[in-house]
């Protein structure tokens, strides 16, 4: 799974370093995600992004985490066109929509810093959106950004305890996604899902648990997203016709 890969030059925001810095809308679209097959996706992100991709689990290290499927091979997404923009008819991830920023840990500390990726081709000193006024304070649109990336930041720390509350009840199950291209024979693995039938068998006070917390929501909407592994297949196919 390609993520951080997408930043190719993180340096901290700094409001002299960057004090005339401006962004805008990259020539290339999201051009810088289309080697990837799956993206990581917040749990809160699911009642969305379960109605057009499929949302399933992968052990990060000692721990499970959320990420979202958009090719069947590898170093392919399937939902960028070749002018690199996203099906406007499709949810769009907050990993993506947080690029060319990202929030990061400072070495030996909590303290969490925002970084801009200087290879986007977005950046520039005359147009677009301005990170700090003349007098170097914060403008609204940094403001706002900061906001949306601390959210993003304790969605996916909410998204590994769903997932590790998930792994502790016995109900994260391995799978793979098998799909036939003609004479060849495409098999996706390294992933898991919620095993229904385990989760039929919850004892009711662990349910009312799931439910109360708002878990029980978030594992239907996953279940449900599963269905939409065969509109990867049909992109795919659509894609090598053309």
């Amino acid at each position: 799974m390609k993520t951080m890969l997408m930043y190719q030059k993180l340096t901290p925001v700094n409001r002299d370093q960057h004090r005339s810095l401006r962004v805008k809308a990259s020539g290339q679209h999201l051009a810088f995600a289309r080697e990837t097959n799956s993206l990581l996706m917040a749990v809160t992100e699911l009642p969305l992004a379960a109605l057009d991709l499929p949302c399933v689990f992968v052990a990060s290290g000692d721990q499970h985490t959320m990420v979202s499927v958009v090719g069947l091979r590898d170093k392919e997404n399937l939902y960028i066109d070749a002018e690199g923009r996203w099906d406007p008819h499709s949810y769009l991830p907050a990993f993506i929509r947080r690029y060319p920023f990202v929030l990061a840990e400072q070495p030996g500390s909590d303290q969490l810093t925002v970084c801009v990726d200087e290879s986007f081709d977005g950046l520039n000193g005359s147009d677009g959106e301005a990170l700090f006024t003349a007098e170097g304070k914060d403008t609204p649109y940094l403001q706002q950004l900061q906001k949306f990336l601390l959210d993003f930041h304790n969605d996916m720390q909410r998204t590994t305890l769903f997932a590790k509350r998930l792994h502790e009840l016995g109900l994260l199950v391995e799978r793979n996604i098998d799909f036939k291209l003609g004479e060849q024979h495409l098999n996706l693995n390294g992933f898991k899902v919620v095993d229904e039938d385990k989760l039929r068998q919850l004892a009711p006070e662990v349910v009312q648990e799931l439910f109360t917390s708002g878990a029980l929501g978030w594992i239907h909407a996953h279940l449900l997203s599963l269905n939409n592994v065969s509109k990867l297949g049909v992109r795919l196919t659509r894609k090598l016709a053309n």
